[in-house]
């Protein structure tokens, strides 16, 4: 699983805790057996001297196969009696025979998250539950958790795109090329472990480009990956912040994303590139985070308001030459859907 080692190692203290929590429960229960009926340890201390003296008699010298065979019998006749005493007790207390059997918050996993895949390796698979726990952290630390609920490619809605042909898309209809976009899109998250890809996605404000990012981060989330969504305020000021706090990144940093999760996610957002206050320190920065996401295959996605033109001269051509050579750049053409959506459900 494409996990940061802080998330995964976010994701077994859950489980450390729950093994505890479980631990607790149970350790309560026998003190609340013991106290009300001592008998069923008696029990329990009757079928370990059972089992001792039926494992003495058949070593002793002389037994035959036959009697070594009526020992066993005894034995397992015995032993079945008094882990029936033992159930009816708990029956008769709790109304649960299994009232002391261990506590697991997955019984599938025995909560380690995870389970026995047999395979001619014997390997070991990720338990649904570790992948549920893994989701739910990741979007915690996306800062996409409360967006993509309603951003998603199964309400992403074409009608709401101009089906008129549009001289910016030569000759196409909004709604047509934006068809192609989301099935362009689809594919990318269908493939996103095979192969690395980027997107520039630009255009006036309002037309979907945030909507679509969040479609593909959601997809990707649901498949385990880490994804990080800044707005590119958002990204320069806790940069900023980062440093005027220690004088350089802290990638160890345990409560703020640092540098390292920046360039390591699998897939990483910058919203409304431009809206920032553009300065020497962002444009380096800009760089740097894309050149070195680029050097270690991981995916971007950037949407801005800006032209081409105004990306270029702003970020400079450095930065200008990776997103033209190294990126998908898709320009989306259509009108406000804010002020489309508003006319619809007035």
């Amino acid at each position: 699983m494409p996990l940061t080692n802080q998330q995964y190692n976010a994701v077994t203290r859950q489980y450390d805790l729950i093994r505890i929590k479980n631990k607790h429960i149970l350790d309560d229960r026998i003190e609340d057996v013991l106290a009300k009926a001592p008998e069923y340890f008696e029990l329990d201390k009757k079928i370990s001297e059972l089992s001792v003296e039926a494992s003495k008699r058949i070593l002793s010298p002389g037994i035959t196969d036959d009697e070594k065979k009526e020992i066993k019998k005894d034995l397992d006749t015995n032993l079945r009696d008094a882990e029936n005493a033992k159930k009816e007790i708990l029956v008769r207390l709790y109304n649960d025979p299994n009232y002391l059997d261990p506590i697991y918050t997955c019984p599938k996993c025995k909560d380690t998250g995870y389970v026995d895949n047999i395979t001619e390796y014997s390997m070991k698979s990720q338990c649904e539950c570790f992948k549920k726990k893994a989701i739910e952290l990741i979007y915690g630390d996306s800062n996409l958790k409360n967006i993509t609920s309603g951003e998603n490619f199964n309400t992403f809605d074409l009608i709401l795109y101009p089906d008129t042909p549009s001289e910016e898309l030569s000759g196409v209809s909004p709604r047509e090329y934006m068809g192609k976009l989301v099935n362009e899109t689809k594919n990318f998250v269908r493939d996103f472990d095979k192969k690395h890809g980027n997107f520039l996605f630009y255009g006036k404000a309002g037309v979907g480009k945030t909507f679509l990012s969040n479609c593909i981060a959601s997809e990707l989330i649901k498949g385990v990956h880490s994804v990080i969504y800044f707005t590119a305020t958002d990204l320069f000021d806790s940069l900023r912040k980062d440093i005027a706090r220690n004088g350089f990144y802290d990638d160890s940093s345990s409560d703020e994303l640092g540098r390292e999760d920046i360039v390591d996610c699998d897939l990483l957002i910058i919203d409304d590139l431009g809206t920032e206050y553009p300065n020497q320190f962002t444009v380096n920065k800009l760089f740097n985070i894309i050149n070195d996401r680029l050097l270690n295959n991981k995916s971007t996605i950037i949407s801005t308001n800006l032209s081409l033109k105004e990306l270029r001269d702003i970020y400079t051509e450095r930065t200008f030459s990776r997103l033209v050579n190294l990126y998908n750049i898709r320009k989306i053409v259509g009108n406000d859907l804010r002020y489309v959506l508003r006319d619809k459900y007035l």
